[in-house]
């Protein structure tokens, strides 16, 4: 299948509203930035990056080559100039993920190499291709230490309370499933084809692999509208926030749900129609770009990220 490159993409394009509104609660909540202050003193995402680099398969032009090619189509595709490093893991389901606000890295599961069709595998790496692109990167490396600094983030040291911290990590969380809304999106980009995505969510929620090949996305749809339809009873919202309110990720049915919205609401159409000649301009002044250029050389706004 030939991709469109999608030339100076920005990622207020597509990013999600939840996403948005989640953030700007989440850097309302006290003690954000004290913790993000410790989070950078003591080296946590160095400690981060060590643990999984120094177990972790890392994938090179020279080793594993065919992984390498689909993150060099993912980044020529969505824009992403600096091309991450990419480690595959031993994990038994299919999974990714991405990490380091300073030196961004990507991992992936064994499975997801073994079993995703080259296009599905596009989709999962343009998902996490997608947060380091919209800068997700140091609040998702927040939410992967948070829970264990409670005590320290509770201490008088930092000067915040346990219920203080309680409510920051409550926040983290509901943020950070809300910017896989986003990364969604980018997925769906990176591919170019909303029912290969839909299929990594699929097999994501538990499909055998026998079965793989008997995927009904059609019926995954239907039950992604079933859900919904949920929504409209304000009880049923109650119980849905309660059930994942410390979940690092959402429903994978409700993500399909959100996706379908946005794919049928013609915004990602609109994106991949937009004329390329007109994205060589900053998103943010308005002037005149080159493809390699990663700040506006006239207002200094990046050109990667939001």
């Amino acid at each position: 299948m030939e991709r469109k490159q999608l030339l100076m993409l920005n990622p207020r394009e597509y990013e999600h509203p939840l996403d948005k509104k989640a953030l700007n609660m989440l850097e309302g909540t006290p003690g954000l930035e004290k913790v993000t202050r410790y989070f950078y003193k003591h080296g946590l995402e160095r400690i981060l990056r060590v643990q999984y680099t120094g177990s972790y398969l890392k994938v090179k032009e020279t080793q594993f080559p065919d992984v390498y090619d689909v993150l060099e189509e993912v980044c020529a595709t969505i824009h992403l100039n600096d091309i991450p490093d990419m480690y595959i893991n031993n994990e038994s389901g299919i999974s990714g993920f991405a990490l380091g606000s300073e030196n961004p890295m990507i991992v992936i599961s064994r499975r997801a190499v073994d079993w995703l069709p080259h296009e599905e595998l596009i989709a999962l790496i343009g998902h996490e291709a997608g947060h380091i692109k919209s800068g997700h990167m140091l609040y998702h490396d927040m939410a992967q230490v948070i829970p264990l600094l409670g005590s320290v983030i509770g201490s008088a040291t930092l000067g915040i309370g346990n219920l203080v911290s309680a409510g920051l990590e409550a926040a983290l969380f509901e943020w950070y499933r809300k910017s896989e809304l986003t990364a969604d999106r980018a997925g769906v980009l990176a591919c170019q084809d909303y029912k290969s995505f839909i299929k990594v969510l699929i097999k994501i929620s538990g499909a055998p692999k026998t079965s793989f090949d008997k995927i009904d996305v059609d019926e995954f749809i239907n039950q992604a509208r079933e859900f919904e339809n949920y929504d409209y009873d304000s009880m049923d919202k109650v119980a849905k926030a309660a059930s994942i309110m410390w979940q690092d990720h959402p429903w994978t049915v409700l993500r399909a749900s959100e996706l379908l919205k946005w794919v049928e609401s013609g915004e990602y159409q609109k994106i991949l129609d937009k004329d390329s000649s007109e994205c060589l301009k900053c998103s943010n002044c308005g002037a005149e770009l080159k493809i390699d250029d990663k700040f506006c050389g006239d207002c200094g706004a990046s050109t990667t990220k939001r």
